[in-house]
């Protein structure tokens, strides 16, 4: 460790700020077992940015400065304000967290890269918001600039680089092939650390990829013969998603099944064949259905039991589809 006289100054030049908003900074507390003594719980004054960390000695005026990476121990109490935006996240208030984290991040920007710094863990809650309410400018932007970044590993890294994929996402045809080309770089460089929610976050921008090489107007009407495989492989890769975020949050979830039902229901046939349906269903006419049509109906059915949309935002294509909904195992409708 290292003993620095002049306080003020060496805050100011460290931070590249002026003296007096290096005065302002807040503090934060870690207990701390530096090399050859015993467990502390000393206050610090602010970081480098590179895993170096800067305190007053107990006692006196002298600023010292160490590297956390040779403590034993190093843990930074977490502050209210991100205690607080955590509540909100785990209760999946996740507008509200957004906006806690983004605020934590930027009042504790001076600790950015330290172990478990307030600025960092936030930045990286804030981005896991932006993905789940499906803002990808925002994961875009935060995914490219996340303070501290170049200290996380592990699936910390793993999800920085899935959000930077999802960042991706554009409505031209011709970003599957960006998007599959990124994918295959963050699974070749984080593939062992990818969590399953940071694996749904690339099978979801890979779908959104390959649905952009489908027209809209095409699925708002009939799939072209030339467009199926693409609606085919988006459909797939929608599902995977789903699959592996089911049970961790709706958002992103509910969205991939909606926009797979709404592929499926284009698919050639499947509207033709419905309209020769008279309700309720029957086991011959259901066993006789095109395989799109029968997806798109069960997918319909899984969406309105499993992720039902709110009172105020009916989903109207699942409410029209479950209607055909046919329980094969039971042989009635619905189970009944």
């Amino acid at each position: 460790m290292k003993s620095l006289k002049n306080i003020g100054f060496a805050l100011a030049a460290l931070s590249c700020v002026h003296f007096a908003e290096a005065q302002q900074a807040p503090k934060l507390s870690a207990y701390v077992q530096m090399p050859g003594d015993k467990p502390a719980l000393i206050e610090l004054e602010r970081g480098d940015g590179n895993g170096t960390f800067f305190y007053m000695q107990k006692g006196t005026d002298q600023l010292m400065q160490a590297k956390a990476s040779t403590c034993k121990m190093f843990y930074i109490q977490t502050p209210n304000d991100m205690a607080s935006a955590l509540r909100d996240y785990y209760g999946g208030e996740l507008a509200d967290a957004r906006k806690g984290f983004a605020s934590v991040k930027k009042k504790y920007a001076a600790f950015a890269g330290l172990p478990g710094s307030p600025c960092t863990m936030s930045a990286l809650y804030e981005l896991t918001c932006a993905v789940r309410l499906l803002d990808v400018a925002a994961a875009k932007t935060l995914s490219a600039d996340l303070p501290g970044a170049s200290v996380l590993n592990g699936s910390d890294a793993a999800r920085v680089a899935a959000a930077k994929v999802v960042g991706m996402i554009t409505d031209k045809p011709e970003s599957f092939a960006d998007i599959k080309t990124a994918v295959e770089a963050t699974l070749k460089a984080h593939g062992r650390n990818l969590d399953s929610e940071s694996n749904a976050w690339l099978r979801y921008a890979l779908a959104r990829g390959a649905a952009a090489m489908v027209p809209a107007e095409q699925v708002q009407a009939t799939i072209a013969a030339d467009k199926v495989k693409a609606a085919s492989v988006a459909v797939d890769l929608y599902c995977q998603a789903v699959m592996s975020m089911h049970g961790m949050q709706k958002q992103l979830p509910a969205d991939a099944l909606n926009r797979a039902m709404a592929l499926l229901w284009a698919m050639p046939g499947v509207q033709e064949y419905a309209a020769k349906v008279t309700l309720p269903m029957r086991k011959e006419v259901w066993n006789a259905a095109p395989a799109d049509f029968r997806e798109a109906v069960a997918m319909a059915h899984y969406l309105k039991t499993m992720y039902p949309a709110p009172a105020e935002t009916p989903n109207a294509l699942a409410d029209k589809l479950d209607a055909y909904f046919f329980n094969m195992k039971q042989g009635t409708k619905k189970g009944d």
